[in-house]
């Protein structure tokens, strides 16, 4: 094909020359007729055709085949075709390599923030990084002593794992890293320095088993009277029972100042198990007093008795798990003298005295002889012996406010009686209220006893 290409342009490029020879060789006023060339390709003489004498002569110039032109580049190819020209595309594909971010240092965080001031010593440091593990940590005292701590298993934090002492200053060191390089752990905090320290103590404790009306009481060196610092003590003390039971602390005046009362709503279960658990070491209680040290306490719920008296039947009764065991014939206080009147309400055992001396010299007596003497209520209510009363037990009421009983039956209700046991008094003319002893928190309705607590209303 290209040779057959080759010869037409030949002939074509001969016949152009032919004729430009033959216009070149007529004069301008000539006779002879005009010449055209025959198409390239045709080769029958009736392809030539002549025309009337003229005053010029023109010469027809064949056409061209036209010429695909194929250019190939390296890159890549496009093959164009057009009548008279070729055309030739390249297309190159280009690569970018980009530089990478450089990677930032890890950031380090704690809390609390350094230079915190005047923090409590239960208060835990923490130091963390998201961007980076912890490599080193330390935290000393200003002697320079560790404090113990503890790693996460991802290596991003790191807590104390000790309470730390008053009064210190704790530096932090360490390192963080990542592939972008490490950072320095620094921080420097102050615990508390005490005006004063104040103890606690619980009752009941050492593993005692009490009875189904028995308080917690938590008794604190000192009154508390600020309700944030109330908060702060109540926070830091857990009650633990078993089987669960529903309770609530109490801020009560007692004889020796405010205390901290918890009773659970209705009696205990018995056979309840309790523990009493008291952080109070580090425990913020308002005017720069701080808490000593914690305390644990731990006691059991007994048999479930009741001592029920009626001043109206003059009768004594006790119910041990709901059955009658004793119904002593007794002698309460006398209702003709206000101040004689044995109060109706719910007390405790509080007391248990083989002989106690009683007085009371505005009703003309000292140092009474009271054997087996049980304590009710700290404004002078005992149940106890009196066989000078023993002819109008179960028929009168002639005492100055106590609960008479023959000897041997006084002696048999304290052998039986536990701490705690309630005690509930009926029929008399006078309520037990919070002025008429030391323990009187069933004296106070639920609805009242829950809202004494400095935490009532907090979520």
């Amino acid at each position: 094909m290209k040779r057959s290409l080759l010869s037409g342009i030949t002939a074509a490029f001969a016949a152009v020359v032919t004729g430009f020879a033959l216009t070149a060789c007529t004069s301008a006023g000539a006779a002879d007729p005009a010449i055209t060339a025959p198409a390239i390709g045709t080769t029958s003489p009736a392809a030539a055709t002549t025309t009337a004498p003229s005053a010029t002569t023109s010469v027809s110039v064949p056409s061209l085949p036209s010429v695909t032109s194929v250019t190939t580049s390296t890159d890549s190819s496009t093959t164009s075709s057009s009548s008279s020209s070729s055309t030739s595309t390249s297309t190159t594909t280009s690569t970018t390599t980009s530089t990478p971010a450089p990677i930032a240092k890890p950031t380090v965080a704690t809390s609390p923030k350094s230079g915190a001031d005047n923090i409590s010593p239960r208060t835990a440091i923490t130091v963390s990084t998201k961007t980076g593990t912890i490599t080193s940590v330390k935290l000393v005292n200003e002697e320079g002593g560790s404090v113990i701590g503890k790693l996460s298993a991802d290596k991003k934090s790191w807590t104390t794992a000790e309470v730390l002492g008053y009064g210190r200053t704790y530096t932090l060191s360490g390192t963080a890293k990542n592939a972008g390089g490490s950072t320095a752990l620094k921080g420097s905090w102050k615990t508390a320095a005490p005006d004063g320290i104040v103890s606690v103590n619980i009752s009941p404790r050492e593993d005692r088993v009490v009875g189904i009306a028995a308080p917690i009481l938590v008794s604190i060196g000192t009154d508390i009277t600020d309700q944030t610092a109330r908060a702060n003590i109540e926070k830091a003390i857990t009650v633990t029972t078993s089987p669960k039971t529903e309770g609530s602390f109490a801020w009560i005046q007692h004889d020796d100042g405010w205390g901290l009362d918890w009773r659970p709503k209705n009696y205990w279960k018995a056979g309840t198990k309790v523990t009493v658990t008291a952080d109070m070491y580090g425990v913020d209680m308002g005017n720069g007093l701080w808490g000593e040290e914690d305390k644990v306490a731990t006691f059991s719920i007994g048999r479930a008795q009741v001592t029920k008296g009626d001043v109206q039947t003059h009768r004594l009764q006790v119910f041990r798990d709901g059955k009658l065991v004793h119904d002593y014939p007794a002698s309460f206080g006398y209702e003709g003298d206000p101040g004689r009147v044995t109060r109706s309400g719910t007390y405790i055992v509080m007391e248990k005295h083989d002989l106690y001396l009683m007085s009371n010299p505005t009703y003309g007596y000292t140092d009474f002889k009271a054997y087996y003497a049980t304590r009710i209520s700290n404004n002078g209510e005992f149940i106890h012996a009196n066989d000078g009363t023993a002819d109008v037990q179960g028929y009168e009421n002639v005492t100055h406010g106590c609960i008479n009983l023959t000897y041997d039956r006084a002696k048999e209700y304290q052998e039986e009686a536990l701490w705690g046991d309630p005690v509930e008094i009926t029929g008399s003319s006078i309520p037990l209220t919070e002025s008429e002893g030391d323990i009187y928190d069933w004296a106070i309705p639920w609805e009242d006893w829950i809202t004494r607590s400095a935490l009532y209303g907090s979520s």
